[in-house]
Protein backbone atom coordinates (compact mmCIF):
# COMPACT_ATOMS: atom_id res chain seq x y z
CA UNK A 1 0.00 0.00 0.00
CA UNK A 2 1.39 3.52 -0.77
CA UNK A 3 2.18 5.78 1.92
CA UNK A 4 -0.63 8.58 1.26
CA UNK A 5 -3.04 5.79 1.00
CA UNK A 6 -1.87 4.29 4.52
CA UNK A 7 -1.89 7.78 6.11
CA UNK A 8 -6.04 8.35 4.54
CA UNK A 9 -6.66 5.01 5.84
CA UNK A 10 -5.70 5.68 9.27
CA UNK A 11 -6.95 8.79 9.57
CA UNK A 12 -10.33 7.36 8.68
CA UNK A 13 -10.04 4.81 11.03
CA UNK A 14 -9.86 7.73 13.83
CA UNK A 15 -12.92 9.67 12.28
CA UNK A 16 -14.85 6.50 13.27
CA UNK A 17 -13.06 5.34 16.10
CA UNK A 18 -13.79 8.98 17.44
CA UNK A 19 -17.57 9.47 16.55
CA UNK A 20 -18.65 5.76 18.12
CA UNK A 21 -16.16 7.06 21.48
CA UNK A 22 -16.59 10.44 22.31
CA UNK A 23 -14.74 12.08 23.81
CA UNK A 24 -15.16 12.58 27.91
CA UNK A 25 -15.38 16.88 26.97
CA UNK A 26 -18.77 15.72 25.24
CA UNK A 27 -21.47 17.28 27.93
CA UNK A 28 -24.40 15.12 28.40
CA UNK A 29 -26.80 17.64 27.12
CA UNK A 30 -25.62 17.14 23.70
CA UNK A 31 -25.45 13.41 23.84
CA UNK A 32 -29.16 13.36 25.20
CA UNK A 33 -30.00 15.89 22.26
CA UNK A 34 -28.10 13.69 19.66
CA UNK A 35 -30.85 10.67 20.73
CA UNK A 36 -33.89 10.09 18.20
CA UNK A 37 -36.92 11.35 20.69
CA UNK A 38 -40.45 10.42 19.57
CA UNK A 39 -42.99 13.59 19.32
CA UNK A 40 -45.29 12.41 21.62
CA UNK A 41 -42.43 12.38 24.25
CA UNK A 42 -42.53 16.34 25.66
CA UNK A 43 -45.41 17.09 27.96
CA UNK A 44 -43.09 20.36 28.66
CA UNK A 45 -45.86 22.41 30.66
CA UNK A 46 -48.63 22.59 32.70
CA UNK A 47 -51.69 20.56 31.41
CA UNK A 48 -49.21 19.24 28.65
CA UNK A 49 -48.01 20.38 25.02
CA UNK A 50 -51.23 22.58 24.32
CA UNK A 51 -52.30 23.18 27.76
CA UNK A 52 -55.16 20.80 26.91
CA UNK A 53 -54.40 17.75 29.42
CA UNK A 54 -54.73 15.77 25.80
CA UNK A 55 -52.11 12.59 24.45
CA UNK A 56 -53.81 10.87 21.84
CA UNK A 57 -51.86 8.47 19.02
CA UNK A 58 -50.32 6.38 21.79
CA UNK A 59 -52.07 3.28 24.10
CA UNK A 60 -51.94 4.06 27.77
CA UNK A 61 -52.42 1.88 30.59
CA UNK A 62 -56.06 1.27 32.05
CA UNK A 63 -55.12 -0.51 35.07
CA UNK A 64 -52.10 -0.59 37.97
CA UNK A 65 -51.50 -0.24 41.29
CA UNK A 66 -48.24 0.42 43.18
CA UNK A 67 -47.56 -3.12 41.38
CA UNK A 68 -48.79 -3.53 38.90
CA UNK A 69 -48.00 -2.36 35.36
CA UNK A 70 -45.19 0.06 37.61
CA UNK A 71 -42.24 0.91 35.79
CA UNK A 72 -40.46 2.61 38.24
CA UNK A 73 -41.54 4.62 41.19
CA UNK A 74 -39.22 7.16 43.71
CA UNK A 75 -39.64 8.77 47.25
CA UNK A 76 -39.63 12.56 46.67
CA UNK A 77 -37.93 14.63 49.64
CA UNK A 78 -40.65 16.56 51.15
CA UNK A 79 -43.48 17.10 49.10
CA UNK A 80 -46.04 19.49 47.07
CA UNK A 81 -48.84 19.65 44.83
CA UNK A 82 -46.95 21.24 41.48
CA UNK A 83 -46.93 19.05 38.65
CA UNK A 84 -43.65 16.97 36.82
CA UNK A 85 -43.01 17.75 33.24
CA UNK A 86 -41.17 15.90 30.91
CA UNK A 87 -38.70 17.08 28.14
CA UNK A 88 -36.49 14.15 25.94
CA UNK A 89 -35.27 11.84 28.09
CA UNK A 90 -35.70 14.18 31.43
CA UNK A 91 -38.44 14.84 34.28
CA UNK A 92 -38.87 17.90 36.21
CA UNK A 93 -40.45 18.56 39.22
CA UNK A 94 -40.60 20.96 42.65
CA UNK A 95 -40.78 20.35 46.33
CA UNK A 96 -41.17 21.70 49.93
CA UNK A 97 -38.81 19.98 52.20
CA UNK A 98 -38.39 20.85 56.25
CA UNK A 99 -34.54 20.80 57.08
CA UNK A 100 -33.50 20.90 60.26
CA UNK A 101 -30.56 22.75 61.70
CA UNK A 102 -27.96 22.29 64.28
CA UNK A 103 -30.22 23.47 67.01
CA UNK A 104 -33.16 21.48 65.13
CA UNK A 105 -35.28 24.34 64.47
CA UNK A 106 -37.55 23.40 61.28
CA UNK A 107 -36.70 25.06 58.52
CA UNK A 108 -38.39 25.35 54.89
CA UNK A 109 -36.52 25.36 51.95
CA UNK A 110 -37.68 24.45 48.06
CA UNK A 111 -36.14 22.03 45.85
CA UNK A 112 -35.99 21.58 41.66
CA UNK A 113 -35.38 18.18 41.15
CA UNK A 114 -34.47 16.33 37.48
CA UNK A 115 -34.85 12.22 37.09
CA UNK A 116 -34.63 10.18 34.16
CA UNK A 117 -37.98 9.63 32.63
CA UNK A 118 -36.78 6.21 31.71
CA UNK A 119 -35.41 4.50 34.89
CA UNK A 120 -36.67 7.00 37.39
CA UNK A 121 -32.85 7.69 38.60
CA UNK A 122 -32.14 10.97 39.89
CA UNK A 123 -30.32 13.38 37.91
CA UNK A 124 -29.86 15.84 39.97
CA UNK A 125 -31.39 18.57 42.56
CA UNK A 126 -31.12 22.20 43.31
CA UNK A 127 -31.98 23.73 46.92
CA UNK A 128 -33.98 27.16 45.70
CA UNK A 129 -33.76 28.09 49.32
CA UNK A 130 -37.23 29.85 51.02
CA UNK A 131 -37.10 33.53 50.04
CA UNK A 132 -40.19 35.37 51.33
CA UNK A 133 -42.53 32.47 53.13
CA UNK A 134 -46.24 33.10 52.65
CA UNK A 135 -49.49 31.33 54.30
CA UNK A 136 -50.82 28.29 52.27
CA UNK A 137 -53.70 26.10 52.39
CA UNK A 138 -53.45 23.53 54.64
CA UNK A 139 -53.92 20.79 51.35
CA UNK A 140 -50.91 22.98 49.48
CA UNK A 141 -47.05 24.56 50.18
CA UNK A 142 -45.38 26.33 48.08
CA UNK A 143 -44.25 24.22 45.99
CA UNK A 144 -47.55 24.18 43.84
CA UNK A 145 -46.62 26.14 40.79
CA UNK A 146 -45.85 23.70 37.58
CA UNK A 147 -42.54 24.17 35.71
CA UNK A 148 -42.29 24.95 32.04
CA UNK A 149 -39.53 23.35 29.81
CA UNK A 150 -38.38 24.17 26.62
CA UNK A 151 -35.22 22.77 24.04
CA UNK A 152 -32.86 25.34 26.00
CA UNK A 153 -34.22 25.79 29.73
CA UNK A 154 -36.60 24.94 32.49
CA UNK A 155 -38.54 27.84 34.20
CA UNK A 156 -39.24 26.79 37.73
CA UNK A 157 -41.80 29.00 39.95
CA UNK A 158 -42.98 28.78 43.66
CA UNK A 159 -45.87 30.19 45.81
CA UNK A 160 -44.44 32.79 47.03
CA UNK A 161 -44.14 34.68 43.24
CA UNK A 162 -40.55 33.48 42.72
CA UNK A 163 -39.43 32.25 39.37
CA UNK A 164 -36.20 31.11 38.18
CA UNK A 165 -34.04 29.68 35.16
CA UNK A 166 -31.99 26.51 34.71
CA UNK A 167 -30.24 24.90 32.06
CA UNK A 168 -31.66 20.92 31.51
CA UNK A 169 -28.43 20.25 33.74
CA UNK A 170 -29.33 22.15 36.56
CA UNK A 171 -27.17 25.18 36.57
CA UNK A 172 -29.11 28.47 38.15
CA UNK A 173 -29.09 30.93 35.42
CA UNK A 174 -31.26 33.77 37.49
CA UNK A 175 -33.85 34.47 39.57
CA UNK A 176 -36.72 36.79 40.04
CA UNK A 177 -38.19 37.40 43.54
CA UNK A 178 -41.85 39.30 43.11
CA UNK A 179 -42.41 40.00 46.37
CA UNK A 180 -39.46 41.81 47.07
CA UNK A 181 -39.89 43.77 44.36
CA UNK A 182 -43.26 44.83 44.44
CA UNK A 183 -44.04 44.27 47.98
CA UNK A 184 -45.71 41.48 50.30
CA UNK A 185 -49.48 41.49 50.21
CA UNK A 186 -49.64 38.39 52.65
CA UNK A 187 -51.59 36.18 50.35
CA UNK A 188 -54.08 33.98 52.42
CA UNK A 189 -53.20 30.78 49.58
CA UNK A 190 -49.65 31.54 47.93
CA UNK A 191 -49.67 32.25 44.44
CA UNK A 192 -50.14 28.90 41.69
CA UNK A 193 -49.55 30.12 38.60
CA UNK A 194 -47.58 28.59 36.65
CA UNK A 195 -44.90 30.18 33.70
CA UNK A 196 -46.30 30.46 30.15
CA UNK A 197 -43.54 30.54 27.99
CA UNK A 198 -43.63 32.78 24.89
CA UNK A 199 -41.47 33.68 21.96
CA UNK A 200 -40.06 36.25 22.81
CA UNK A 201 -40.51 35.58 26.67
CA UNK A 202 -41.96 34.20 29.91
CA UNK A 203 -45.49 35.54 31.32
CA UNK A 204 -45.86 35.37 34.83
CA UNK A 205 -48.46 37.08 36.19
CA UNK A 206 -49.04 39.39 39.68
CA UNK A 207 -52.59 39.24 40.70
CA UNK A 208 -53.58 39.33 44.57
CA UNK A 209 -55.60 41.29 46.44
CA UNK A 210 -53.75 44.30 47.63
CA UNK A 211 -52.29 45.32 44.51
CA UNK A 212 -51.34 47.03 42.24
CA UNK A 213 -51.39 44.11 40.05
CA UNK A 214 -49.19 43.56 36.49
CA UNK A 215 -49.05 41.17 33.80
CA UNK A 216 -45.56 40.81 33.33
CA UNK A 217 -43.29 39.19 30.23
CA UNK A 218 -39.72 38.63 31.66
CA UNK A 219 -36.63 38.43 29.19
CA UNK A 220 -35.90 34.79 28.84
CA UNK A 221 -32.02 35.26 28.78
CA UNK A 222 -31.52 37.77 32.42
CA UNK A 223 -35.11 37.75 33.63
CA UNK A 224 -35.29 41.08 34.14
CA UNK A 225 -39.24 42.31 33.28
CA UNK A 226 -39.32 43.05 29.33
CA UNK A 227 -42.90 44.67 29.78
CA UNK A 228 -45.45 45.10 31.98
CA UNK A 229 -49.15 45.97 31.68
CA UNK A 230 -51.51 46.91 34.33
CA UNK A 231 -54.28 44.60 35.61
CA UNK A 232 -57.65 45.39 37.77
CA UNK A 233 -56.71 44.95 41.42
CA UNK A 234 -57.97 41.39 42.28
CA UNK A 235 -56.93 37.37 43.27
CA UNK A 236 -56.19 34.96 40.28
CA UNK A 237 -54.20 31.19 40.56
CA UNK A 238 -55.32 30.01 37.15
CA UNK A 239 -52.52 29.91 34.70
CA UNK A 240 -53.13 32.44 31.54
CA UNK A 241 -53.25 30.27 27.70
CA UNK A 242 -51.77 31.38 24.68
CA UNK A 243 -53.98 30.45 21.61
CA UNK A 244 -53.29 30.59 17.76
CA UNK A 245 -56.54 31.13 15.81
CA UNK A 246 -57.82 33.09 12.75
CA UNK A 247 -54.32 34.06 11.56
CA UNK A 248 -53.49 35.44 15.18
CA UNK A 249 -51.79 34.49 18.41
CA UNK A 250 -54.18 35.79 21.91
CA UNK A 251 -52.71 35.81 25.47
CA UNK A 252 -56.17 34.76 27.83
CA UNK A 253 -55.68 35.88 31.42
CA UNK A 254 -58.32 34.48 33.87
CA UNK A 255 -59.19 36.41 36.78
CA UNK A 256 -60.84 39.45 38.44
CA UNK A 257 -64.09 37.92 37.30
CA UNK A 258 -63.26 38.08 33.60
CA UNK A 259 -61.77 36.62 30.97
CA UNK A 260 -58.75 39.07 29.35
CA UNK A 261 -57.05 38.55 25.51
CA UNK A 262 -53.61 40.15 24.82
CA UNK A 263 -52.30 40.47 21.42
CA UNK A 264 -49.34 37.88 22.02
CA UNK A 265 -47.16 40.19 19.92
CA UNK A 266 -48.09 43.81 20.79
CA UNK A 267 -49.20 42.67 24.29
CA UNK A 268 -52.37 45.84 23.90
CA UNK A 269 -55.53 44.36 25.22
CA UNK A 270 -58.15 43.07 22.89
CA UNK A 271 -61.39 42.66 25.08
CA UNK A 272 -63.02 41.83 28.46
CA UNK A 273 -65.57 38.48 28.83
CA UNK A 274 -67.34 39.34 31.96
CA UNK A 275 -67.99 41.91 34.63
CA UNK A 276 -66.35 42.03 38.28
CA UNK A 277 -64.12 44.44 40.35
CA UNK A 278 -62.89 44.68 43.89
CA UNK A 279 -60.06 43.07 45.71
CA UNK A 280 -61.90 39.57 46.63
CA UNK A 281 -63.31 39.70 43.23
CA UNK A 282 -62.33 36.42 40.84
CA UNK A 283 -60.57 34.22 42.68
CA UNK A 284 -60.51 31.67 39.84
CA UNK A 285 -58.19 28.16 39.98
CA UNK A 286 -59.69 26.37 37.30
CA UNK A 287 -57.71 27.15 34.08
CA UNK A 288 -59.53 27.43 30.77
CA UNK A 289 -59.30 25.44 27.88
CA UNK A 290 -59.11 25.71 23.86
CA UNK A 291 -60.42 23.83 20.96
CA UNK A 292 -60.93 24.88 17.76
CA UNK A 293 -61.43 28.33 17.90
CA UNK A 294 -63.63 27.73 21.28
CA UNK A 295 -62.85 28.10 24.64
CA UNK A 296 -64.08 26.88 27.62
CA UNK A 297 -64.15 28.66 31.32
CA UNK A 298 -65.28 29.63 34.25
CA UNK A 299 -65.23 33.18 35.48
CA UNK A 300 -64.94 32.83 39.23
CA UNK A 301 -65.00 29.74 41.83
CA UNK A 302 -67.49 27.60 41.22
CA UNK A 303 -69.54 29.20 38.94
CA UNK A 304 -70.90 28.32 35.65
CA UNK A 305 -68.97 26.95 32.68
CA UNK A 306 -68.91 29.67 29.89
CA UNK A 307 -68.17 28.44 25.85
CA UNK A 308 -67.47 31.67 23.88
CA UNK A 309 -65.96 31.67 19.74
CA UNK A 310 -62.91 33.63 19.27
CA UNK A 311 -63.34 35.74 16.29
CA UNK A 312 -59.97 37.53 14.02
CA UNK A 313 -58.99 40.72 14.22
CA UNK A 314 -59.19 40.99 17.98
CA UNK A 315 -63.33 41.47 18.34
CA UNK A 316 -65.01 40.27 20.82
CA UNK A 317 -65.63 36.64 21.49
CA UNK A 318 -69.28 35.66 20.43
CA UNK A 319 -70.73 33.93 23.47
CA UNK A 320 -72.29 29.86 22.85
CA UNK A 321 -73.71 28.75 25.64
CA UNK A 322 -73.33 28.70 29.68
CA UNK A 323 -73.98 25.63 31.49
CA UNK A 324 -77.41 25.50 33.59
CA UNK A 325 -75.34 24.36 37.24
CA UNK A 326 -72.02 25.26 38.17
CA UNK A 327 -68.40 23.72 37.98
CA UNK A 328 -65.52 23.20 39.90
CA UNK A 329 -63.64 25.14 42.38
CA UNK A 330 -59.98 24.08 41.30
CA UNK A 331 -60.06 20.79 38.54
CA UNK A 332 -59.80 22.28 35.15
CA UNK A 333 -62.00 21.90 32.75
CA UNK A 334 -61.12 19.19 29.79
CA UNK A 335 -62.24 19.11 26.49
CA UNK A 336 -62.07 15.69 24.31
CA UNK A 337 -63.74 14.20 21.76
CA UNK A 338 -66.73 16.54 21.40
CA UNK A 339 -67.36 16.62 25.13
CA UNK A 340 -66.35 18.86 28.41
CA UNK A 341 -65.52 16.99 31.23
CA UNK A 342 -66.19 18.85 34.90
CA UNK A 343 -64.32 16.91 37.64
CA UNK A 344 -66.30 18.72 40.42
CA UNK A 345 -64.43 18.95 43.88
CA UNK A 346 -66.98 16.34 45.66
CA UNK A 347 -65.84 13.94 43.22
CA UNK A 348 -68.55 13.70 40.58
CA UNK A 349 -67.74 13.98 37.11
CA UNK A 350 -70.20 16.02 34.94
CA UNK A 351 -70.19 15.49 31.24
CA UNK A 352 -71.17 18.59 28.92
CA UNK A 353 -72.09 18.59 24.73
CA UNK A 354 -69.46 21.19 23.95
CA UNK A 355 -71.81 22.57 21.47
CA UNK A 356 -74.74 23.01 23.08
CA UNK A 357 -73.55 22.90 26.71
CA UNK A 358 -76.16 20.01 27.02
CA UNK A 359 -75.46 17.99 29.88
CA UNK A 360 -74.76 14.08 29.10
CA UNK A 361 -73.81 12.77 32.35
CA UNK A 362 -73.40 13.41 36.11
CA UNK A 363 -71.96 10.49 38.22
CA UNK A 364 -70.12 9.95 40.95
CA UNK A 365 -66.80 8.70 41.32
CA UNK A 366 -66.06 9.28 44.65
CA UNK A 367 -63.70 11.17 47.53
CA UNK A 368 -62.83 15.18 46.89
CA UNK A 369 -61.09 15.76 44.22
CA UNK A 370 -58.39 18.86 43.53
CA UNK A 371 -56.33 17.71 40.34
CA UNK A 372 -57.31 18.19 36.89
CA UNK A 373 -58.25 14.88 34.54
CA UNK A 374 -56.59 14.19 31.53
CA UNK A 375 -57.49 12.28 28.08
CA UNK A 376 -55.89 9.45 25.50
CA UNK A 377 -56.52 6.92 23.95
CA UNK A 378 -60.29 7.24 24.09
CA UNK A 379 -60.16 7.20 27.80
CA UNK A 380 -60.64 9.87 30.49
CA UNK A 381 -58.27 9.71 33.62
CA UNK A 382 -60.00 11.64 36.95
CA UNK A 383 -57.70 11.13 39.84
CA UNK A 384 -58.98 12.13 43.82
CA UNK A 385 -57.71 12.70 47.09
CA UNK A 386 -57.72 9.46 48.51
CA UNK A 387 -54.91 8.39 45.73
CA UNK A 388 -57.64 6.41 43.55
CA UNK A 389 -57.80 7.24 39.81
CA UNK A 390 -60.60 6.16 37.71
CA UNK A 391 -60.55 5.17 34.16
CA UNK A 392 -63.71 6.32 32.43
CA UNK A 393 -64.30 5.43 28.74
CA UNK A 394 -64.86 8.99 26.60
CA UNK A 395 -68.18 9.79 25.10
CA UNK A 396 -71.91 10.46 25.85
CA UNK A 397 -72.75 7.84 28.12
CA UNK A 398 -71.11 7.29 31.59
CA UNK A 399 -68.53 3.74 31.58
CA UNK A 400 -66.55 2.87 34.33
CA UNK A 401 -63.11 0.75 33.06
CA UNK A 402 -61.26 0.75 36.11
CA UNK A 403 -60.07 1.94 39.43
CA UNK A 404 -56.66 2.24 40.00
CA UNK A 405 -55.22 2.45 43.73
CA UNK A 406 -52.02 4.34 44.52
CA UNK A 407 -52.81 4.29 48.14
CA UNK A 408 -51.95 7.75 48.84
CA UNK A 409 -53.20 11.30 48.62
CA UNK A 410 -53.07 12.63 44.43
CA UNK A 411 -53.53 16.18 44.21
CA UNK A 412 -51.56 17.10 41.36
CA UNK A 413 -52.33 16.31 37.47
CA UNK A 414 -50.81 13.82 35.71
CA UNK A 415 -48.15 14.09 32.97
CA UNK A 416 -48.04 11.98 29.64
CA UNK A 417 -44.67 10.86 28.24
CA UNK A 418 -44.71 8.14 25.38
CA UNK A 419 -46.87 5.96 26.82
CA UNK A 420 -45.95 5.96 30.33
CA UNK A 421 -48.54 8.46 32.50
CA UNK A 422 -46.02 9.76 35.70
CA UNK A 423 -48.42 10.38 38.97
CA UNK A 424 -47.51 12.82 41.91
CA UNK A 425 -48.84 10.99 45.72
CA UNK A 426 -47.90 13.55 48.24
CA UNK A 427 -44.40 11.17 49.09
CA UNK A 428 -43.78 9.53 45.64
CA UNK A 429 -43.44 9.79 42.21
CA UNK A 430 -44.72 6.96 40.01
CA UNK A 431 -43.93 6.17 36.08
CA UNK A 432 -47.15 3.92 34.99
CA UNK A 433 -47.29 1.99 31.78
CA UNK A 434 -47.80 -1.14 30.14
CA UNK A 435 -44.66 -3.62 31.71
CA UNK A 436 -45.29 -5.95 28.95
CA UNK A 437 -44.23 -3.84 26.42
CA UNK A 438 -40.56 -2.66 25.92
CA UNK A 439 -39.62 0.44 27.08
CA UNK A 440 -39.44 3.89 25.14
Amino acid sequence: MKPLAVVGAVCLLLVLLSSAFPSEKTTSRSLRTNRPVSQNTNWPKWRGPHADGVADGRTLPTSWSTTENLRWSVTLPGWGTSSPVVFDDRLFITTEVELSDETAEKKKSLLTLCYDRNTGAELWRHDFGLGVDQRTHEKSNLAVNTPAVTDDALYVAFGNAEIARYSHDGELQWVNRYIPAFGDPKMAWGYSPSPLVLEEGVLFPWDHHTGPCFLIGLDPESGEIRWKKDRPIGTAHATPLLVAHDGQSDILVPGKNKLTAFDAVTHEQLWVYGEGEGPFNGEIISSPVFHDGVVYLQLWRQSPIHAIRLQANGKPPKPMWISEKPGPVEPSLLYYRGSVYALMDNGVLVCLDAKTGKENYRERLGGDCNSSPVAGDGKIYASNNDGTTFVINAGKSFKLIAKNELEERITASPAISGEVMFYRTDSHLYGIGETQKSHR
